[in-house]
């Protein structure tokens, strides 16, 4: 086992304080209700290549990208946004607001017949898949993706749709103190179930981290499975808990020296100085960020935000995203940096790694049962 103590970055900032991974915490029950509903079928709105005509169309003033803070905007500012106003002149504006109300906003806006407020979202693959059952979203041409032919399995939505595509990758690996936690060689999930780790372990407060990696423990499948075991698996986990939340409070916790390991993002040991991570011999969940473009803009915009899209996914910028924003590029031509290189488990890149250690969560399997496997997590954690 690698003892992976990354150097923290001096740009480092809080990284996704709203985000729950695995599922669709904070849809709004409408939402959900359309993603159960709509799951397999096919968005009806207007392709790009029919809307745009034979022709290049016109180019618009600018267009609008939906990001985090830095070290997002500034990552996309400074990679795909320049290149591609470089090779179009068309400028990139950054709309800083959260996924979720940028959502609601979209939905607004196309229930009303008006334009959306952006013109492409970046967000979390669950918030993308949504988007798509919602109708919200625009089937994209792969003959102006050309960048995508070089994405990993990972990249295209798996129902083999393209209303949206994922820039990145991020995993959900134990992070934890060494200088307060000695880990085994040849670890196994099993180790955080020992007696030892007793009031001194963080859990997320949603599903996947810990449903994915137990099932696999288990040898079930989370898609065609009664998960019972896997939720008494969980509970029995109960007395070595002392917390459980998001990264905002991992973070807190474990350098307050509330607790001494926990599951959460890999990247997140990359904002605290000490930390180190490891990824079990199971492999652990792993869940993407993706970008989609809303229904209802002039065909124009439409058409060039694709050919930005297109910038966000060559390589030379997954390059940059994956050295500022520590997630693994989906453009398999893309150069990692050497903490990435060294850990192949935590920050699977290739299809070999990809199947070896990546426990990719089903979205759609994930929107039909995203309810009950919420409530069943909350009643084996907190009893």
């Amino acid at each position: 086992m690698t003892d992976h103590r990354p150097t923290p970055r001096p740009d480092a900032v809080s990284r996704r304080q709203f985000i729950r991974l695995g599922t669709l915490a904070g849809v709004s029950v409408p939402v959900l209700s359309l993603v159960a509903a709509a799951c397999g079928e096919t968005t009806p709105a207007t392709t790009v290549a029919a809307a745009a005509g034979d022709g290049v169309p016109a180019k618009p003033d600018k267009i609008v990208v939906r990001t985090w803070g830095d070290p997002w905007r500034s990552t996309y500012a400074e990679g795909p946004a320049a290149s591609f106003t470089a090779k179009t002149g068309i400028p990139v504006e950054f709309d800083v607001t959260g996924f979720s109300e940028i959502q609601a906003k979209v939905q607004q806006a196309v229930a009303a017949g008006q334009r959306p407020p952006v013109d492409a979202v970046l967000t979390i693959e669950e918030r993308a898949f949504a988007a798509k059952a919602q109708g919200i979203s625009v089937p994209m041409d792969l003959d102006l993706l050309t960048n995508a032919s070089q994405l990993s399995s990972v990249g295209l939505p798996a129902d083999g749709s393209t209303n949206y595509v994922s820039v990145s990758t991020y995993s959900q690996p134990l992070v934890y103190a060494p200088d307060r936690v000695e880990l085994p060689d040849d670890l196994s999930w099993e180790e955080i179930w020992d007696p030892k780790y007793e009031g001194r372990l963080f859990v997320t407060d949603t599903p996947s981290s810990l449903m994915l990696p137990v099932a696999k423990m288990l040898g079930l499948d989370v898609t065609t499975d009664d998960l019972t075991p896997v939720w008494d698996k969980i509970a029995e986990l109960r007395p070595n808990i002392a917390a459980l939340g998001d990264e905002e409070e991992f973070l807190s916790g474990i350098e307050s020296g509330e607790f001494d390991i926990g599951i959460t993002l890999a990247a997140t040991a990359l904002e605290a100085e000490g930390l180190a991570w490891v990824t079990p011999r199971e492999g652990s969940t792993v869940s993407t960020e993706a970008f989609w473009i809303p229904i209802n803009l002039p065909p124009e915009t439409t058409y060039w935000t694709q050919v930005f899209i297109n910038e966000t996914l060559a390589a030379e910028n997954q390059s940059l995203i994956a050295a500022n924003l520590g997630e693994v590029p989906t453009n398999l031509e893309a150069t990692l940096p050497d903490f990435m290189k060294e850990d192949p488990a935590t920050f699977p890149f290739t299809e070999e790694d990809l199947a070896k250690y990546a426990l990719v969560f089903p979205v759609e399997v994930g929107a039909r049962n995203n309810d009950a496997w919420q409530a069943a997590y909350t009643a084996a954690i907190q009893g």
